[in-house]
């Protein structure tokens, strides 16, 4: 993956604190859980402290983490007034959003509130985080970003800042575009990095004149690569036998994802597969459907699962399946997963950029877009001859960074900041 930089300076301060700022931190795994605390790891490694702010809680095994990675993890917002009173108002705009989506459904009004929620929450979180940090040489990003009111959450929290978007759900409509030029801080205090080029453009055409990069945000040494004992041990875990054939279906099941297609060709194949699921949230009709078409077993963690249960499941299949929808230009977490941890994919031609540069790959089987009878013969053919396990250096190919550099493009931003903030 070509990566897009933004304009770049020497590194002049390599051990700065490293603040990382994580609305989602509640919830178990998903994209940011990997890779934040690997990056702790390596703050850890470089003598550099770290700081994780996730005011609205942190899932237990995640704080472990941190801990023993010697991160500070800051879990609730602080006694400052204007903290407090950005995260109540944020919290408020919350419950008005939900409330705002079941009397409209299907409108905009949520989504812009919704917006604005994050935004506050963003700048309590930022407000408390480097209140923290004294020094005036530090790195601060916000890993899951709001694709909107970017530089709101500067002017709010005070705050120069780096900004991790992965997507762009919704656009500001009139009232938020207003709300957020209204503002008077400088673009300048901002940097905004995009894990993939498809969604770096939608930015920066929505956002003229805001600085915008790409850099991948998946880490090419997140985890332990999975080893043959691995795969033997989980294997036994699911009763299956060596002759048995079994895909992994991991993820939550978004919109963006097209688990009708994959139902719809499981139910096309003439030869038994155990279908291993471990994602949140997962729809239970989708789930039924699924299993009904099933000629075998079906494996499903109730609710969120724990990163040791996805890796197991990941051991145990013989090939994972990534289906989305044409167009979705979304960094895949997933598809990072299978390089890193070495298995076999099978991957929907969804986004051209995609195909382009795992189109070759032995390791990958790729179909057709909403085309269960490719899938099924995908997967029939998977079944017969297996995929080969991708080398340790695919990651690599992928264009996934490793902790080391992810920090110091990080801290080459910062200095940036800082630079083209002074007078």
């Amino acid at each position: 993956m070509a990566r897009a930089a933004l304009r770049r300076q020497p590194m002049t301060a390599t051990a700065a604190p490293l603040v990382l700022i994580e609305p989602a931190a509640g919830s178990v795994g998903g994209h940011w859980f990997q890779a934040a605390i690997r990056l702790a790891q390596q703050c850890a490694a470089e003598g550099r402290p770290c700081t994780v702010v996730a005011l609205g809680g942190i899932e237990p095994t995640a704080r472990v983490a941190f801990h023993r990675a010697r991160a500070d993890v800051i879990g609730c917002v602080g006694r400052e007034p204007t903290e407090r009173s950005l995260w109540a108002a944020s919290r408020l705009l919350g419950r008005a959003s939900r409330l705002a989506g079941r009397l409209a459904r299907h409108r905009r009004l949520p989504h812009q509130i919704g917006a604005l929620a994050r935004c506050l929450a963003e700048a309590a979180a930022l407000r408390t985080g480097t209140r923290r940090i004294q020094t005036g040489r530090r790195v601060v990003v916000v890993l899951s970003a709001s694709g909107a009111l970017h530089i709101l959450a500067a002017a709010l929290s005070g705050t120069a800042h780096i900004r991790v978007v992965h997507e762009i759900p919704t656009t500001e409509d009139r009232a938020l575009r207003l709300i957020g030029r209204l503002v008077s801080v400088s673009l300048d205090q901002v940097r905004v990095v995009c894990p993939t080029e498809a969604v770096r453009a939608r930015l920066a055409h929505l956002f003229p004149g805001l600085p915008v990069g790409m850099w991948p945000f998946a880490l090419a040494d997140a985890e332990p690569r999975l080893t043959d004992a691995d795969r033997a041990a989980a294997r036994a875990d699911f009763g299956l036998r060596s002759d048995d054939a079994a895909l992994a279906l991991v993820g939550g099941w978004w919109p963006h994802k097209d688990i009708a297609t994959v139902t719809a060709a499981l139910a096309r194949l003439t030869r038994p597969v155990c279908v291993l699921v471990a994602g949140h949230p997962v729809d239970p009709m989708l789930l039924r459907d699924l299993a009904a078409a099933v000629d075998g077993r079906v494996h499903t963690f109730a609710g969120a699962a724990p990163r040791w249960h996805v890796r197991r499941v990941y051991a145990a299949a013989d090939a994972a399946i990534v289906a989305r929808r044409a167009g979705v230009g979304k960094e895949s977490g997933l598809i990072a997963d299978c390089a890193v941890l070495g298995v076999p994919l099978l991957l929907s031609d969804h986004d051209p950029a995609t195909t382009n540069l795992l189109g070759n790959r032995q390791w990958v089987r790729l179909f057709r877009t909403a085309d269960p009878d490719d899938l099924a013969a995908a997967i029939t053919d998977t079944t017969r001859r297996p995929l080969p396990r991708p080398a340790p250096g695919e990651a690599a190919h992928l264009g996934l960074p490793t902790a080391a550099a992810t920090l110091a493009f990080w801290t080459d931003l910062s200095t940036n900041i800082e630079v083209d903030s002074k007078p």
